[in-house]
């Protein structure tokens, strides 16, 4: 059985994951931002594989349509 403390901290951390606006990409956009980055010639330095699947996810996935309300 669950302890009280354990239940305690785990129902707000799941509270926040059912929040956040950001989701993943769809896999086959990942699959296909994958196969592009293998073929490509990248640079040799750090992070260049990493910023080349960001920019690609990026380009591919559309953009929020639902205007965000802020807080004051």
């Amino acid at each position: 059985m669950l302890k009280p403390k354990c239940v305690l901290v785990a129902v707000p951390f799941l509270a926040l994951l059912s929040v956040t606006t950001a989701s993943a990409a769809p896999r086959e956009i990942e699959a296909l931002c994958f196969e592009k980055a293998r073929q490509a010639t990248l640079p040799l330095r750090r992070g260049a594989g990493e910023a080349f699947m960001a920019n690609c996810i990026a380009d591919l996935t559309p953009e929020p349509t639902k205007k965000r309300k802020y807080r004051k």
